[in-house]
């Protein structure tokens, strides 16, 4: 048995969190706590979500606790996690965890919004819980997307089906869809390293 550690991560990681915990093997003992993804638009629940599952009766010691989850997630992260005694992942998005932040930067020029397939997935087309862009009518999505020439997707897991682009496309009012092959080498890395 491994070393016990307990996972307070946003869902819009499972499939790269997954892949990468499988490749550590019997490394660790791991208690996941997933919270909904979206929680990042609404900065007043994501703290009290967090703040219910650090008082979690799964955690019995806060060294053993990995929180996975930005820097920027909240504006205050850093604090929050210090305040509870709890390792923050040393990146500020889900996105930079991906590629890293320079090459986030890179990939984010020319007027492009990057995500992943759960982006689309879990929070635009089939909302995975958290209602962040339920209320949203097309003018919504079109105000808020339509300053994008276009949307990169950061493809390292199921690629999003002919459907489920079509209907992005259509959600966004306008920009490119794109796709760019992310080796999910830097994610993997920065799990092993992160649990250590």
């Amino acid at each position: 048995m491994g070393q016990k550690r307990v996972i307070v991560y946003c869902g819009i990681m499972d499939d790269e969190l997954n892949r990468a915990l499988a490749l550590l093997g019997d490394a660790y003992d791991v208690t996941l706590i997933r919270l909904k993804p979206g929680y990042h638009c609404l900065i007043e629940e994501l703290e009290k979500q967090l703040e219910t599952a650090l008082r979690s009766g799964l955690i019995t010691d806060k060294s053993e606790v990995r929180l996975f989850f930005g820097e920027r997630c909240l504006p205050d992260m850093k604090d929050f996690a210090k305040k509870h005694g709890v390792r923050l992942m040393p990146e500020i998005n889900c996105l930079a965890a991906m590629v890293g932040q320079k090459k986030l930067m890179e990939l984010e020029q020319n007027k492009t919004m990057v995500i992943t397939p759960a982006w689309i997935r879990k929070m635009f087309l089939h909302p995975d819980g958290v209602p962040a862009f339920m209320s949203w009518d097309k003018t919504d999505f079109m105000i808020n997307f339509g300053r994008y020439d276009t949307i990169l997707v950061m493809d390292s897991t199921e690629t999003p089906s002919d459907e489920e682009i079509l209907e992005a496309y259509e959600l966004f009012g306008g920009p490119v869809i794109d796709f760019v092959h992310v080796d999910p080498e830097y994610f993997n890395n920065l799990v092993r390293d992160f649990m250590a």
